[in-house]
């Protein structure tokens, strides 16, 4: 990230899972732990990984092929794992709440932008206690592919419109900003891998958006464009 310079910006928008959130000890283990106790077979890990960030719906319908007749039952106790993991193991990467305040602090409107449906993405904001440091959350309702363009334009649009980031680790994130027209910040600590590339700019760490935000503003007041 170093030397790298964009505009200044008034709208943070970010990814949940794999961005803010830290699946590793809740989501795959929910998988395999529930998978086990079915007597079905173990999926890999990296498939299990590349579901984070997916619609919650896509997630399910992979749930309940490897079910079988027992498909929906799967999906039950999949979600109940999960939820008991969330609240026992769950966390979230380093610094995300800080930085969420910071940005906050200079003046910075902040969104959550999840293909997670409603109940996950509130037992996650519950969990740990992040209500109130988003202006908006957008979830996924169920419908579409997990394509974020018309939610990132409707957040931006709602806030008045702005200079925006969006900030994520997986290709719906970085897609949906080039769509909208805003700077995509991929974090590198998510499930992107390669993916990545798609981004504008990486950053190694969440504080690396307040960094950004630093550098930008100064810029601006120095007349410099990003």
């Amino acid at each position: 990230m170093p030397g790298v310079d964009i505009p200044d910006f008034e709208i943070a928008v970010f990814d949940m899972d794999g961005t803010l959130y830290s699946t590793d000890n809740s989501v795959v283990p929910a998988v395999l732990d529930t998978f086990r106790e079915f007597g079905i077979p173990e999926p890999p890990v990296d498939e299990i990984e590349d579901l984070i960030g997916r619609p919650d719906t896509h997630y399910h319908d992979w749930v309940r092929r490897h079910g079988g007749d027992m498909g929906d039952q799967l999906v039950e106790a999949v979600d109940a794992r999960e939820r008991e993991l969330v609240s026992e193991r769950g966390s979230l990467y380093p610094r995300a709440k800080e930085s969420l305040r910071e940005l906050r602090r200079l003046d910075v409107r902040t969104a959550l932008l999840t293909n997670a449906g409603h109940d996950y993405c509130s037992m996650v904001l519950h969990t740990f206690d992040m209500e109130d440091l988003f202006d908006a959350v957008s979830w996924f309702e169920g419908l579409g592919d997990g394509d974020k363009t018309e939610r990132l334009g409707r957040i931006i649009r709602d806030f008045g419109g702005g200079t925006a980031i969006m900030v994520g680790d997986r290709f719906y994130d970085f897609d949906a900003a080039r769509a909208v027209g805003c700077t995509s910040v991929g974090v590198s600590h998510g499930f992107g891998n390669e993916e990545l590339r798609k981004a504008d700019i990486v950053v190694h760490g969440l504080w690396g958006t307040v960094e950004l935000k630093l550098r930008a503003t100064a810029r601006r007041l120095e007349g410099i464009d990003g």
